[in-house]
């Protein structure tokens, strides 16, 4: 089946080559750092240390992990890949890079084939192999597309694409099944930044590679008081900052191994639900 192109691919390249220049000009995104600060917590927690681990991130976050990590918990050997080396995994044999734990943080986020990007990571994962995967989901950036839909319609007379289409818990679950994972969990990391001016949460999304490439954009220039007018549009708060709200998905599954749970067979329940409850309700 055809993918369709939600984001333009030159658009893309050129936008994620920007933010890997910008960052190791300034360093990295806060909401990079903040994830990978969180990754090496979710690490902490499993009683493992991994082998070989795959980092998937536009910076090279490996020593921010490690430093959160215990020792007994750093993987043995460690790799790093951008998201524009994702293809060189893609056409690398299995034999000779195959993962116990692959880490991607955000750079799923313009991939049109969403699916066959997680199916790609499966694939070069180890039995009982572990992904951790970020992307930005549910209510992210609500009030800026908003601001804009407001914005297109005064200038163009309607509504343009500008805002990326966001995930939710269903369908993040959904992908992680279809791509061969078990064990699937979906959570969320809710982040609220009160900002002073518009012009820097366009900036931390430029660190991203977050801005416009969607296929459909509206390609006329916009205006250079473009920054006036969201801001114009845009619902401050109390302390008449401007609110911004990034819901960052976690996607974590594992690859099939026989020593994983597994659920019950339909009917092979020792009592039946009904008269777990009748005896509740007896008891009380």
């Amino acid at each position: 089946m055809e993918v369709p192109e939600i984001f333009a691919p030159t658009a893309t390249k050129l936008t994620r080559q920007r933010a890997r220049y910008r960052m190791h000009r300034r360093g990295p995104s806060f909401l990079l750092t903040r994830c990978a600060e969180d990754a090496a917590s979710r690490i902490a927690d499993i009683n493992r240390q991994f082998e070989r681990a795959l980092l998937i991130c536009d910076f090279d976050l490996r020593e921010t992990i490690k430093q959160d990590l215990p020792k007994d918990r750093h993987p043995l050997k460690w790799a790093w890949q951008t998201e524009g080396q994702m293809q060189d995994l893609a056409q690398t044999q299995k034999s000779e890079q195959e993962y116990d734990l692959i880490i991607n943080l955000f750079t799923l986020q313009t991939e049109n084939d969403l699916p066959g990007a997680l199916i790609q990571c499966c694939s070069h994962l180890k039995s009982d192999g572990l992904l951790m995967a970020t992307l930005f989901g549910g209510e992210s950036l609500r009030d800026l597309r908003q601001s804009f839909y407001h914005i297109d319609q005064a200038l163009f007379g309607g509504a343009t694409a500008r805002i990326f289409p966001m995930i939710d818990h269903q369908s993040a679950a959904a992908l992680l099944g279809r791509a061969g994972f078990n064990l699937p969990v979906i959570d969320k990391d809710f982040v609220r930044v009160n900002y002073k001016r518009i012009q820097t949460l366009i900036e931390d999304l430029r660190d991203l590679g977050m801005t416009n490439v969607l296929t459909a954009r509206h390609k006329a220039a916009l205006p250079k008081h473009i920054y006036d007018l969201i801001e114009a549009a845009y619902p401050r708060n109390e302390e008449r900052k401007f609110p911004v709200q990034f819901d960052i998905f976690w996607l974590t599954g594992w690859t099939p191994h026989e020593s994983q749970q597994k659920p019950l067979k339909p009917g092979s329940a020792k009592m039946s639900l009904a008269k777990r409850l009748r005896d509740i309700r007896d008891q009380s």
